[in-house]
């Protein structure tokens, strides 16, 4: 089959970076000046990278496909219950064809800029069943099998606990047999946080899956739901355990802060945070020094807490905005956490992967390619223009190519 070859571009450091790609294995086999080590051969494709960093693929930790696009004729929300209402306002209409084609455009939008993995939950409640589960494992196995992403369902369910979260209990038993790859939840709006931590670490010991929760989507220091979380998750020794949200953590004091920071690295639990929605929703009603509604991020980091970032919402009742763009996620997440270009790229690439338990992605040889190419000379530059010029690249092979052309007339 030959090899894919980038040439012309550059690391993140601006260093040059040729890169040979064996398109049977998907593996990075060359890295530096390619052409002059090894000249091109038959059955070579050769990418022009001039002008671009090549990088790690971006990661989507945490979407909400069933969600995505729905935001056309939606009020603003104020805050997450008011999303909340409005998404239960709708769910009950929505067709597994809806479902399927909203799931498809934020896919096909995610690898165009550079994600080609991706984790999405899915709403497992009474109102639709699992209208939305069957929908979201019909979009992943055609991904796959069209080869543009690899992508893995968080069946969340709600409500959970006691005798009103029964019938989705028997919901979530159903999901897992149907296929979905990771148990989750949403505890701290449940009537039941503690029910609902119980009910989610149950699932995942008897299925054998990962949990990703939502907890603590919240800046009132007193809903304060992750040290249940880390309780349950330490007492049964359950690995690859991810706490999504953690918003309320940053309003704890500092010594709280570092306590939690260090009960989550020890029982070996990541943190997802979601910038973008997560400032739009709170802090509307604090006029003065309004919070800004992610997590302890640079606290966790510290104490050696995996920690990554995704997109969260896309137009929908949640969030009016974003663009399926990790570069988007990054840019955001460098500047309400003061981090640099690297620091917030690898939130959404390498610790994002090393947290979903996937393989690393370097510009080494023997590494997947798994690679975006975007225009710039080095990481701070690409992240700061985060042009649409891109070529992606999943398991060895160019899935998307975009091209843009600008004219000044003046």
């Amino acid at each position: 089959m030959g090899r894919l070859i980038l040439r012309g571009g550059a690391r993140a450091d601006g260093s040059r970076a040729d890169v040979a790609i064996d398109t049977a294995s998907g593996l990075i086999i060359e890295v530096g000046s390619v052409s002059d080590a090894s000249p091109d051969a038959p059955g070579d494709t050769v990418e022009d990278c001039t002008g671009k960093v090549i990088l790690p693929a971006g990661v989507e930790t945490h979407a909400h496909l069933d969600k995505a696009f729905l935001s056309a004729g939606v009020p603003v929300p104020a805050d997450l219950d008011a999303g909340v209402a409005e998404w239960f306002a709708r769910v009950g209409d929505l067709t597994h064809e809806s479902f399927v084609e909203r799931a498809t455009a934020a896919v096909e939008a995610l690898v165009a800029r550079g994600t080609t993995t991706i984790r999405t939950h899915v709403d497992i409640a009474t109102i639709h069943g699992l209208r939305g589960v069957h929908a979201l494992i019909e979009v992943r196995d055609r991904m796959h099998e069209r080869g543009l992403a690899d992508i893995e369902l968080v069946g969340l369910a709600a409500p959970l606990g006691g005798e009103l979260g029964a019938p989705v209990r028997r919901l979530l038993d159903e999901a897992i047999e149907a296929g979905i790859d990771i148990v989750g939840a949403s505890p701290d709006i449940s009537h039941d946080p503690v029910g609902a931590t119980t009910d989610v670490v149950d699932a995942a010991r008897r299925s054998g899956l990962r949990m990703d929760v939502h907890t603590d989507q919240t800046i009132d220091p007193n809903l304060f739901f992750l040290p249940e979380l880390i309780r349950q998750v330490s007492a049964h020794g359950l690995t690859g355990a991810v706490a999504s949200h953690c918003v309320s953590l940053a309003s704890q004091d500092i010594d709280t802060q570092r306590r939690i920071a260090d009960q989550l690295a020890a029982a070996g639990i990541a943190v997802f945070t979601m910038p973008l929605t997560s400032l739009f929703l709170f802090g509307w009603e604090e006029l003065v020094s309004p919070p800004r509604g992610v997590t302890a991020i640079n606290t966790l980091r510290a104490a050696g807490v995996v920690v990554a970032a995704g997109s969260d919402n896309v137009q929908d009742p949640f969030f009016p905005f974003g663009r399926c763009d990790p570069f988007e996620t990054a840019g955001v997440l460098a500047l309400v956490a003061h981090l640099t270009a690297d620091e917030a790229w690898d939130m959404v690439s390498g610790a994002a992967r090393q947290a979903m338990g996937r393989p690393s992605v370097t510009l080494m040889p023997g590494s997947r390619a798994d690679l975006v190419a975007i225009d710039g000379t080095n990481m701070t530059e690409a992240l700061s223009m985060a042009s649409e010029d891109r070529i992606v690249v999943h398991r060895g092979r160019v899935v998307s190519r975009t091209t843009t052309h600008r004219t000044l007339l003046a």
